[in-house]
């Protein structure tokens, strides 16, 4: 996109700062490296590359139920997340750094996910949004290159596409004023241990927030693109940041 600026706004803020202008052959590498570097600012990455672990509280709300649930994440590669209704916890799930586990209520202790399942679990872990941005992707071993389809990139957004190590795919829509990813695609199961069809999801974000210096979507809506079906709608209640995975997390 020949003459894109990449800024970002700081919430809260209306300064815009944004980086030179694009020159009209400049490199897709170098393109994308400028994207990267100013999506990494604007989410506070030298911020969140202190955390150590995330706790974020959740409200989720589908077609046939609304739940709370509390999602915890780890630089060390381990996630679950707890699900309660009316305060009572109704189901677990997680992955232990080497495979999936769930636990429903009432079950006397937890038992494998199916392979799908778990590499879901992963998935959410390793791609950007919990401990890492955009611009830390490389470095973990996984592949982001900028979309060669043009016609997917809506108007002052840039298309970034993850491949993780294992050959799973998703796009980010970078809004080439803020900085941010405002929404991203993929094509999966929503919840692979209960309806196994895979299908082209989007999820949008929005309510972006700052906590501890790391801005984060507060809010996201997932879609079924074949059917324009809402999936799902996700509200961050709460954060909190902790520098180590042991010690108390902070902030709100």
């Amino acid at each position: 996109m020949a003459g894109a600026r990449y800024g970002f706004l700081l919430p809260g803020s209306s300064a815009v700062a944004c980086a030179p202008e694009s020159s009209p052959d400049e490199s897709p590498a170098s393109a994308l490296a400028r994207l990267l570097r100013c999506n990494d600012e604007a989410v506070g990455g030298d911020a969140l590359r202190r955390v150590a672990r995330v706790e974020v509280d959740l409200a989720i709300s589908e077609p046939t139920f609304d739940v709370e649930a509390t999602y915890v994440a780890t630089r060390e590669g381990i996630a679950r997340i707890d699900v309660f209704s009316d305060g009572v916890r109704v189901f677990s799930e997680g992955w232990d750094g080497t495979t999936g586990w769930q636990q429903p209520r009432g079950a006397p202790a937890p038992v494998p996910t199916s392979p799908e399942g778990g590499e879901a679990l992963r998935h959410g872990l390793e791609q950007p949004g919990h401990l890492w941005t955009l611009s830390d992707m490389e470095g973990n071993g996984h592949a982001v290159t900028l979309s060669d389809e043009a016609e997917d990139a809506a108007d002052g957004a840039r298309v970034v596409q993850l491949t993780l190590k294992d050959g799973f795919e998703a796009w980010y829509w970078v809004d080439t004023t803020t900085c941010l990813v405002e929404r991203s695609r993929n094509f999966r199961a929503f919840h692979p241990d209960v309806q196994p069809d895979e299908t082209w999801i989007e999820t949008r974000f929005a309510d972006h927030r700052r906590t501890d210096g790391v801005v984060r979507a507060w809010l996201s809506v997932s879609v079924d693109l074949a059917t324009g079906d809402t999936l799902g709608l996700t509200r961050v209640e709460a954060v909190r940041h902790a520098p180590s995975s042991t010690g108390p997390a902070g902030g709100r």
